[in-house]
């Protein structure tokens, strides 16, 4: 019988594997980031055991800042609305580490929402974004993905 986490897994690899197909550079610099994170996360879900919500976990802390600074950087340079909102949701990952970090107990069931929560947030707006993409390119042809630099600024004389 195939568990509830295999089948997030599956989907989310289902979507970052659409965005990646079908998307532009934005799409796939998310894609990336999620889809490192879900191979590793799966690995270590099936050699080692599941991850326990009853204590902080380091490794899950570095993931998610590693996955918000990708999702952050593209948010700021990207030609598109929905990498903000997978970056808001990058950085509430992070910040739900803080409290198992400094509380050791009582925290499991917040500290499950606030890191894992906005992971399937992420996954749902990495797909509407690149299905609007899509869309975007049928109606209008191809376009710039990236926001201009710009300019620089001259120096007074």
């Amino acid at each position: 019988m195939i568990d509830q986490y295999t089948v997030t897994t599956a989907i989310t690899l289902l979507v970052v594997a659409y965005a990646a197909a079908r998307g532009d550079s934005p799409e796939r610099w998310c894609a990336a980031a999620i889809g490192v994170e879900t191979v590793v996360d799966f690995t270590l879900h099936y050699t080692i055991g599941p991850r326990s919500f009853s204590e902080f976990n380091l490794s899950r802390l570095v993931f998610d800042m590693m996955k918000a600074s990708v999702f952050i950087t593209v948010a700021l340079r990207a030609n598109r609305v929905y990498p903000l909102g997978v970056a808001a949701a990058g950085v509430v990952a992070v910040i739900g580490s803080i409290p198992a970090l400094l509380n050791k107990e009582g925290w499991n069931q917040a500290y499950w929402a606030m890191t894992n929560t906005p992971t399937y947030l992420q996954v749902v707006l990495l797909a509407a974004g690149t299905v609007a993409h899509r869309k975007r390119l049928a109606l209008i042809g191809p376009y710039n993905c990236w926001s201009p630099r710009p300019a620089p600024a001259r120096q007074a004389a």
